[in-house]
């Protein structure tokens, strides 16, 4: 199961209904399909869904009301259009996105589920008619209808015909039958005693009130807890890509020590060996040697202490499919001002495509730091080794040759 994308629907999902807000929907809200999603997971699992089932499953449930903010007619429709849309954005296989399609529009009053998965998102739909709230989520359901359609619906009438619904009725999945059926049943006979005995007290002001605190009450909650996560987040990637940045220091420091070292080493072959490898012809080989080991040396250090610079440039495609890191110079630094302004204000908007980038930002600061570690591995490992071997060269030349060597003419 794609957690990953699981929970980039949730954080869509609940942007579009805070969007896409409408007063009138009272009761098909982002607390409902919250309250599906939870309901879809636990049937899933009683039916041991596996996990390609359950991803298919947990988007649908996501996404099978979000048409109500559009139309109450042909909702389902309309929700599996915006499914379909988003995850076909998110290269989601064509596949998976006609299930999902489908199990969505399996919800549609008469319910037809045509496989497992579809009886499961069906059954958690309205799972709510074994639950001991059944009566006020019914009120809230009512009250909705009335400022959707604008008319009024009796209290009397509106239960008779609830009760009808929850007669004819049926859940689909064995789980469900075994743990709602039962609490369904006592709903059932609850409003079957209410009707008779006309004690309804549906006071939709209170109701409003009611509903707009606990809302609030969330939102509130959610903030801080959003507020206190974004602050974490914000110090985790402060805190690591400094000390990133402070080991890419030091490894530009390192290899400085390694180009000063092995460029006065060169200096000095140049400027006096080579002059006096005449008289002292036995003290060629270790002096090739030791050049070659200090040029190598050199190259790699270097190599760490490159720069890459990339294009510089980025377009509104880049931009709006959120492929663009402007958190990197080297992404920008050819664009004119405007457009680059442009593109931040888009990324200031976007939370995820903000912290998107700080990973992307991130990944790349690490992918640098470790090719310059790696290189720089190399270059004291062939610094430490090609000195000791040039030692030991030069010390056997000398040891071996027929000839003196006249350390005189050599440091003349």
């Amino acid at each position: 199961m794609n957690k990953e994308l699981i929970q980039k629907v949730e954080r869509f999902v609940t942007n579009y209904f805070n969007t896409n807000k409408n007063e009138n929907l009272v009761y098909h809200d982002i607390l409902h399909v919250t309250d599906v999603v939870k309901a879809a997971q636990k049937i899933g699992e009683g039916n041991q869904l596996n996990n390609e089932e359950m991803e298919i499953l947990l988007i649908s449930a996501w996404f099978h009301d979000t048409g109500f903010t559009v139309s109450k007619e042909d909702h389902e429709k309309l929700s599996s259009d915006i499914a379909a849309s988003f995850l076909t954005e998110n290269h989601y296989p064509q596949e998976k996105i006609e299930q999902v399609k489908s199990c969505i529009n399996a919800t549609k009053s008469p319910q037809t589920p045509k496989n497992k998965i579809e009886e499961v998102l069906c059954d958690a739909d309205l799972h709510h008619f074994a639950k001991k709230s059944f009566i006020e989520r019914s009120e809230w359901l009512k009250l909705e209808y009335e400022k959707v359609e604008n008319k009024v619906i009796s209290e009397s009438d509106w239960f008779k015909e609830t009760l009808q619904f929850l007669s004819e009725h049926k859940y689909f999945t064995q789980y469900a039958k075994e743990k709602y059926s039962e609490k369904k049943r006592d709903n059932i006979v609850k409003l079957t005693k209410q009707i008779k005995s006309n004690k309804f007290k549906m006071k939709s002001d209170k109701l409003k009130e009611e509903k707009l605190n606990f809302e609030k009450e969330k939102l509130k909650e959610k903030k801080e807890n959003s507020s206190k996560a974004d602050r974490g987040i914000e110090t985790m990637f402060r805190n690591v890509i400094r000390t990133h940045v402070e080991f890419s220091s030091m490894a530009d420091s390192k290899a400085n020590i390694m180009i000063s070292v092995n460029t006065l080493i060169l200096t000095a072959i140049v400027a006096i060996l080579m002059r006096k490898l005449d008289a002292n012809p036995h003290l060629i080989i270790p002096t090739a040697v030791l050049t070659i080991v200090s040029l190598a040396t050199l190259v790699f250090a270097t190599l760490v202490t490159r720069p890459k610079i990339t294009g510089g440039m980025f377009t509104e495609d880049d931009i709006k499919n959120k492929k663009a890191n402007l958190l990197f110079f080297g992404n920008f630094y050819k664009m004119k001002l405007d457009k680059f302004t442009w593109g931040m204000q888009e990324m200031m908007n976007d939370k995820e495509y903000l912290y998107g980038s700080m990973i992307m930002d991130f990944y790349y600061l690490g992918q640098v730091l470790g090719k310059k570690y790696k290189y720089l591995n190399i270059c004291y490992g062939i610094f430490i080794y090609g000195m000791i071997i040039s030692v030991l060269v030069f010390a056997v030349a000398v040891l071996l040759s027929p000839e003196a060597t006249n350390i005189g003419t050599i440091i003349e």
